[in-house]
């Protein structure tokens, strides 16, 4: 399969619906992170993001090439703060809640598994796609996703603020 090649919009459905939540988690966490931690939690979600809605929108998702690789970058970027607040003598590097950051991380290692499968298969994506197979597909995606997303958008800081926030009417 060539870098240009499309991919089938079944599997496009999938991996923008996990982009999208890995970059809601990411972008959450990022208030309740240490500044150096701040800048990268940002950009993180904003590149997830970006790239969930090209993905959906076209058939052939940007820099398809490279997302294995990329979509790592955040769980190294966990791994080696984990490896560095380990051995800091304040203890207070890493801030991060496990389960939000483990959704996260699950998520974004879907995505490399998926987009190197995708990339690894000699045969083109099958062009009878329907419209109520991508349906289905982006419907039991956006189930999955939400099942793991949800209850860890609530371990952040950002989901403890917003059940936590009271309103008198």
């Amino acid at each position: 399969m060539s870098r240009s090649a499309p991919v089938a919009p079944s599997t496009r459905a999938f991996l923008a619906v996990a982009a999208l939540g890995a970059g809601l988690l990411h972008a959450a966490l990022a208030p309740g992170a240490p500044l150096p931690l701040l800048l990268a939690l940002c950009g993180v979600p904003v590149a997830e993001l970006t790239w969930a809605v090209f993905t959906l929108a076209g058939d052939r998702p940007p820099l398809f090439a490279f997302v294995p690789a990329l979509a790592l970058v955040p769980l190294g970027l966990w791994a080696a703060l984990a490896v560095v607040g380990a051995t800091a003598s304040s203890g207070t590097v890493l801030e991060l809640p496990l389960a939000p950051m483990g959704a996260a991380s699950l998520l974004d290692l879907a995505i490399a598994a998926t987009s190197a499968v995708v990339l690894r298969r000699s045969r083109p994506p099958h062009r009878v796609d329907g419209a109520l197979r991508f349906v289905c597909a982006l419907a039991l995606s956006a189930c999955a996703v939400c099942a793991v997303t949800i209850p860890a958008l609530g371990a952040t800081d950002a989901g403890v603020a917003a059940v936590t926030v009271h309103h008198h009417h």
